[in-house]
């Protein structure tokens, strides 16, 4: 049994595990040293959680080799640390020391293969796994790779998977039929994916609006709006996933329709909302509509989002109020790579194609490195301006890869 004083650091512990809390926890781990001698295994567990959940993987490894006698805990958190961190060589040398495996340590292994770039062994992980009868798989395992299966778009991985869950009995669980909704839809099988929902017992929020959200994804616009009505309650992901796929569906003013209901029943909106509520002015060339959803984003204090601002500057832009878009991109106090593509595909579509070529520079200037899209609007620009030696400037730039050299072919 841990001592109170274990238990009192392992509370303490739980409050740092936090990629921005790594000060407060490594700080914290000195007292345990300096008060406690010897530290129990409990608190060496939760010293090596708390280093993994703070992304520190190299720390909870390192607590880990302090423990005289580990156990399977022990262990699988730090395989877990190492799975979580991408520290693939790491986990692979950790999984295989271990004298016993159970079902978290195998979901750890598949995790970190599926999340990290080796999709072949991930698959290798999770077929060796259900060969292991002493560690069944479980709905953590199945969520997983139906995740993975949706991201690599693989319909015939996505249905051995859904065969395993029927037949481990977890179809109808909530955990496990979201994310396979998730997946059928994303794939394309629309029908399978409706089966599914059908089928299982209880549904929640968060099936309803994965169903949804398939069914937009799809083009069903009139299924989405039935099974959105027929939803006995509703949260704001609900609410933002109707504004955004009308939107995608090219049916603007009925986004902003679902946007004005949103607001008169109170419903939280967040920066997504407000991004697809701007692209759906911005596809209406709604300037009036615009400018009340920025004067909205004002009162709720998301003028300072650089999600949001970036869609600011891309609404004004379209609706060819390009001063406005260019206050906006200079008033915000933090600008990525879309805020800058943003503001200069607003000046190309302007006809500012001087000004767009010197945002460029100016985007340079402050350390940001450009994308295909953005290269791609700078050609543009330089064809507006039918500037024979500042595109063949920027060709050479591009094909030597000296993005650097392009500020002084312009300047």
């Amino acid at each position: 049994m841990p001592s109170s004083v274990s238990n009192h650091y392992a509370s303490l512990l739980k409050l740092c595990s936090q990629p921005n809390k790594q000060i407060h926890l490594k700080k914290l781990h000195c007292l345990i040293l300096k008060t406690l001698n010897p530290v129990d295994t409990f608190l060496y567990n939760t010293l090596i959680t708390s280093y993994s959940n703070a992304a520190l993987p190299e720390h909870a490894r390192h607590v880990f080799d302090q423990i005289p006698q580990p156990n399977l805990f022990s262990r699988n958190a730090v395989l877990s640390a190492y799975s979580k961190s991408g520290y693939l060589s790491e986990m692979e040398q950790m999984f295989d020391s271990m004298p016993e495996r159970d079902c978290i340590s195998w979901n750890s292994l598949v995790s970190g293969f599926a999340g990290h770039g080796s999709p072949k062994k991930a698959i290798e992980a999770y077929r060796t796994m259900l060969r292991e009868t002493q560690a069944a798989p479980n709905r953590i395992t199945f969520s997983t790779m139906l995740i993975f299966s949706s991201a690599r778009s693989s319909a015939d991985l996505g249905r051995q998977i859904h065969c395993q869950i029927i037949k481990y009995g977890f179809e109808r669980y909530v955990f496990v039929g979201s994310p396979l909704v998730d997946m059928y839809s994303k794939v394309g099988l629309l029908d399978e994916a409706r089966q599914v929902f059908e089928r299982m017992e209880e549904k929640n929020l968060v099936v309803y609006n994965t169903m949804i959200t398939g069914l937009l994804r799809c083009g069903m616009v009139e299924d989405s709006k039935q099974l959105f009505r027929e939803m006995s309650e509703r949260d704001s992901i609900s609410w933002t996933t109707m504004v955004t796929g009308l939107t995608q569906n090219g049916l603007e003013l009925e986004a902003l329709g679902f946007f004005r209901d949103m607001r008169a029943q109170g419903v939280g909106i967040d920066q997504y909302t407000f991004g697809s509520v701007l692209t759906a002015c911005g596809g209406l060339l709604a300037l009036e509509q615009g400018k009340q959803a920025h004067a909205y984003i004002i009162r709720t204090h998301y003028d300072n989002n650089v999600f949001v601002g970036s869609a600011l500057v891309d609404m004004y832009s379209k609706c060819w109020s390009i001063r406005l878009a260019e206050q906006v991109f200079r008033r915000m106090t933090f600008k990525n790579i879309v805020s800058w593509t943003a503001m200069l595909v607003g000046y190309g579509q302007n006809g500012c194609s001087e000004e767009a070529m010197q945002i460029f520079c100016e985007m340079q200037r402050n350390g940001i490195k450009p994308d295909d899209f953005t290269l791609g609007s700078v050609i543009s620009s330089c064809a507006n301006l039918a500037s024979l030696e500042e595109g063949a400037q920027f060709h050479y730039t591009c094909s030597t890869g000296k993005e650097n050299d392009l500020e002084i072919g312009v300047a």
